[in-house]
């Protein structure tokens, strides 16, 4: 409860800093609904020439978006800031005031800022999301939305899991930006559909480096081809890559030296 606490201060203090520069926020959010409006617009045209795109009809690629949409946003509220940032912290030498805190020097470099512009992008999520199944003429069955409603939390923290792991090459480099942006393009497969992937390498982006995870995956619980099998192993790998991600982190952080270095 304490982390929560200290959390919803770290809020307090940044809304309010964000309410100082309201055009910049404003900016920001446009932002955010023109990516939106892009990556819909995608779909849009490939359902012009054809009725089924990676497998999946009109309404399923709508849920595929909004769980797409909705994971990606809390990332952008939470901790893309803090991602992109990480390097300076090393750099600089202001992770020696993590590390003096009582506080998990992973959580603190990770949430300690939180840009309240992409609550609203949260919002826009859940209507693209609302869109797809006003459409869909499939029932979803209570354990579907089990299913979903996990997979949500388990594409998030897979997507966390990956920036920390990416964030910690800081510790090695003198310049991390180039690492950072290089993900950032990889981070486009998790944009599509996994079934427009085949044989090896929609293995490689479900298990060894899960991209699926973030948003094919969990979506896949609303499909009529959701099955026990892939939810154990949405949570098996969420698991591991988190566990990865800790340990990576921990041991990256032995090679900090401190501000004096």
């Amino acid at each position: 409860m304490s982390i929560l606490r200290l959390w919803i201060t770290l809020f307090k203090n940044c809304l309010s800093r964000d309410m100082e520069y309201r055009l910049h926020y404003a900016l920001q959010v446009f932002v955010d609904i023109v990516w939106c409006t892009v990556q819909i617009g995608f779909f849009e045209i490939m359902f012009m020439y054809t009725p089924a795109f990676a497998g999946l009809s009109k309404s399923e690629a709508y849920l595929f978006l909004g769980t797409l949409f909705i994971v990606d946003s809390l990332n952008m509220t939470l901790i893309a800031s803090n991602f992109w940032h990480f390097p300076r912290y090393v750099n600089t030498g202001e992770m020696d005031f993590f590390l003096l805190k009582p506080v998990s020097p992973l959580f603190l470099s990770y949430f300690r800022y939180v840009n309240t512009a992409s609550l609203v992008n949260v919002a826009v999520s859940f209507i693209i999301f609302g869109i797809g199944l006003s459409i869909h003429d499939q029932p979803i069955y209570a354990a579907q939305w089990l299913g979903w409603m996990i997979g949500i939390v388990c594409g998030s923290l897979v997507l966390f899991s990956l920036e920390a792991i990416v964030g910690s090459m800081a510790f090695y480099f003198v310049n991390a930006s180039g690492v950072q942006s290089i993900f950032y393009a990889v981070y486009q497969i998790a944009m599509r559909p996994d079934g427009i992937y085949n044989g090896i390498f929609r293995r490689i982006f479900i298990t060894i480096f899960p991209l699926s995870m973030i948003a094919s995956v969990p979506a896949s619980m609303l499909y009529s081809q959701a099955s026990v099998e892939t939810f154990l192993l949405m949570i098996t790998i969420t698991f591991l890559t988190v566990l990865t991600a800790v340990k990576f982190f921990s041991m990256a952080l032995k090679q900090y030296d401190g501000a004096s270095s």
